[in-house]
C-alpha cells in the first residue's frame, strides 16, 4: 500500500511538473519569446477599439477598463446604441457601424485615425449567431454571419496592424467560442466564423515573429463556454460543472487581465474547457438534434 501511495504521489507531482512547463512554454511561444512588461503599457495613451460593446461582454469589457483608469481613450464600435451610460469625463467615442459592410468598416476606420488616433488595442467582441441548420438558413443568414463575424474583424486587423507593426506595440484580442473546437448542430455558420478566428489568431502569431519583425505587438483568444449575454439566454442542458453559464462580468474581467498583464494568451473559461477540448465529446438530443 506505501508503494501504491507513493507511485500515485509521484505521478501527480510529475504531471504538475509537466503542466507547469507546458504552461511556462505556452506563455513564451505565444508572446514570441519577446519581454514585455506590464510597466511598457501607458494606459492613460493608449486607444482601445471595441466591437460589440453597446452590451453584453464588450460593454463589461470597456466598463472594467474605465473603472481601472478612466483616462484610457476607447472606441466603442456597434450597430445598435449604447445600452449604458457612459461615465462623466472618460473618454469615451461610441461610432456606429454595420460590421457586415466592407465599405462602412473602411470609411468607419479613416474616421477614427483622423478623429481619435491610432488603436493600440483591438478586441474583436461582436458576433451574432441565427442558430439555423445549414438547410434551413438562407444564403442572407450565412453570408450576414460570415460578414460580420470573420471577415469583419479580419478586416479591422488589416486596418490596425500596420501602424502596431510599426510601432512594435499593440494587443489584438479575439473572442472566440467553445462551438469552434466542438461545434454543435444548428450553429455552423456560427461554429466555422469563430474556427476561422482560431485560425486567423494562429497564422497571425507566425506572421508577426517571422516576417513583420513586431515580436512586441500580442495576440490573445478567449475560447468561451456559454455566456449569458443578449446572443444566448437559454439553459444550456449540459453539466452545470463542466459547462457553466458564465456571467458576462466574467469574461469582460478575465480578458481586461489579460490586456493589462502586457502578455498575449489563449484562455478557456472554464478552465475545464481546455481539457474537455480534448476529448470532442458533447452531449445531443437525437429527437431535436439540439445540446442536451
Amino acid at each position: 500500500m506505501h508503494h501504491a501511495i507513493y507511485t500515485g504521489a509521484f505521478l501527480c507531482a510529475l504531471a504538475s511538473i509537466l503542466l507547469s512547463v507546458n504552461d511556462w512554454l505556452n506563455k513564451w511561444s505565444a508572446n514570441n519569446w519577446a519581454e514585455t512588461k506590464p510597466t511598457d503599457w501607458n494606459w492613460d495613451e493608449e486607444i482601445v477599439l471595441v466591437t460589440g460593446a453597446s452590451g453584453g461582454i464588450g460593454a463589461s469589457i470597456v466598463q472594467q477598463l474605465i473603472a481601472r483608469n478612466p483616462k484610457t481613450r476607447i472606441i466603442v464600435v456597434d450597430y445598435s446604441p449604447l445600452t449604458w451610460k457612459p461615465p462623466i469625463g472618460t473618454r469615451i467615442s461610441y461610432y456606429q457601424c454595420d460590421l457586415s459592410d466592407s465599405s462602412a468598416i473602411k470609411a468607419l476606420c479613416s474616421g477614427i485615425r483622423s478623429e481619435v488616433g491610432h488603436p493600440t488595442v483591438l478586441v474583436n467582441n461582436a458576433g451574432l449567431c441565427r442558430g439555423f441548420t445549414v438547410m434551413e438558413g438562407t444564403y442572407h443568414d450565412v453570408e450576414l454571419t460570415v460578414q460580420t463575424n470573420l471577415i469583419a474583424p479580419f478586416l479591422l486587423v488589416k486596418e490596425v496592424l500596420p501602424n502596431m507593426v510599426k510601432t512594435n506595440h499593440g494587443h489584438i484580442l479575439n473572442v472566440s467560442s467553445m462551438s469552434s473546437i466542438i461545434p454543435p448542430a444548428r450553429v455552423a455558420d456560427y461554429a466555422a466564423t469563430k474556427a476561422g478566428i482560431s485560425a486567423l489568431h494562429e497564422a497571425l502569431q507566425l506572421e508577426l515573429a517571422h516576417i513583420h519583425n513586431a515580436p512586441n505587438v500580442r495576440l490573445s483568444l478567449g475560447i468561451f463556454s456559454f455566456i449569458k449575454t443578449p446572443l444566448f439566454k437559454g439553459e444550456t442542458r449540459q453539466s452545470g460543472f463542466l459547462f457553466p453559464l458564465l456571467h458576462v462580468d466574467s469574461v469582460g474581467e478575465a480578458l481586461v487581465d489579460i490586456l493589462y498583464s502586457g502578455y498575449g494568451k489563449t484562455i478557456y473559461m472554464p478552465g475545464m474547457m481546455r481539457y474537455v477540448a480534448m476529448l470532442g465529446r458533447q452531449k445531443v438530443d437525437e429527437k431535436t438534434g439540439r445540446l442536451r
